[in-house]
């Protein structure tokens, strides 16, 4: 129903913006119904990978960050350059994820 809907409106309105073109105002085919929801599946399949990946990234930036914060060296070595302070979310978010390994 979804993509029967997605259809209808793509052909009263467009893709654009502008809605006061007139369209031919055809029946759907089962085939049109089917490509446009496998197109959909498709965009909202890539959409999941490409989030999944960027919080795989996320949590492998926070988890180094975390252990380099752990390291007394490395936090003297910022304190000497005064880079010793950290965006308050970024900081809880280390919180976080401490508490949870």
């Amino acid at each position: 129903m979804a993509a029967k809907k997605l259809i209808e409106t793509r052909r009263r309105r467009g893709k654009g913006l502008e809605s006061r073109i007139t369209r031919n105002h055809e029946r759907v085919s089962s085939a049109d119904l089917v490509k446009a929801y496998q197109e959909d599946t498709a965009r909202k399949r890539d959409m999941i990978r490409r989030a999944n990946n960027a919080n795989d990234r996320l949590i492998l930036v926070v988890e180094a960050l975390r252990r380099l914060r752990a390291d007394a060296s490395f936090v003297a070595i910022l304190e000497e350059v005064g880079l010793d302070d950290i965006p308050d979310n970024l900081a809880r978010r280390f919180e976080l994820q401490g508490s949870a390994s």
